[in-house]
């Protein structure tokens, strides 16, 4: 198959899938909140291992090593971070619609480590960007440490979902 055709088919079949239950179940809140939970378990699940990739990535000295993780790095955000990202964002203001806009203090700090989130998403795709050319200049103890970040902002979000404090 046509590898340009294979990059658009994933994102099309998940856009007609996401599409289609949303013209179906338009009103449901549980649907709302499933679709929600799934896609940021995905895009959380890269959010972890990226980092950990810059990681290997960064003590590598094998080119062929180097190539192959620049391969895995790619797909990784590509197609499965990015399109979970925008999927959890999607369903997040499908959520806020359905509470017909009507946003809790809580839930507006909830937002603002959600944009915490895509600025840390944005600095993966440059350090990406910066594999991909052989231009990395960090060393793999400063990936560590950033690996660390997305746990820290996962665990202020769940708190404030759970919790949902009255400030």
């Amino acid at each position: 198959m046509n590898r340009t055709f294979l990059k658009i088919l994933q994102p099309l079949v998940l856009l007609l899938v996401v599409g289609t239950f949303f013209t179906i179940y338009r009103e449901s809140y549980v649907s709302a909140k499933v679709i929600h939970i799934l896609a940021l378990i995905s895009w959380f699940a890269g959010l972890f291992y990226l980092p950990r990739l810059f990681v290997y990535h960064a003590m590598n000295e094998s080119a062929e090593v180097s190539e192959t993780l620049k391969v895995m790095e790619h797909k990784l955000f590509h197609y499965i971070m990015t399109p979970a990202a925008l999927l959890t964002l999607l369903a997040g203001v499908w959520i806020i619609d359905l509470w017909q806009w009507t946003i809790p203090p809580w839930l507006l700090l909830k937002i603002a480590l959600v944009l915490l989130l895509l600025l840390f998403h944005y600095a993966c795709w440059k350090f990406l960007l910066s594999f991909k050319r052989d231009k990395n200049e960090r060393p793999h103890t400063f990936y560590r440490f950033f690996n660390e970040i997305p746990t820290l902002l996962l665990i202020a979000i769940v708190i404030l979902v759970v919790a949902k404090p009255l400030f």
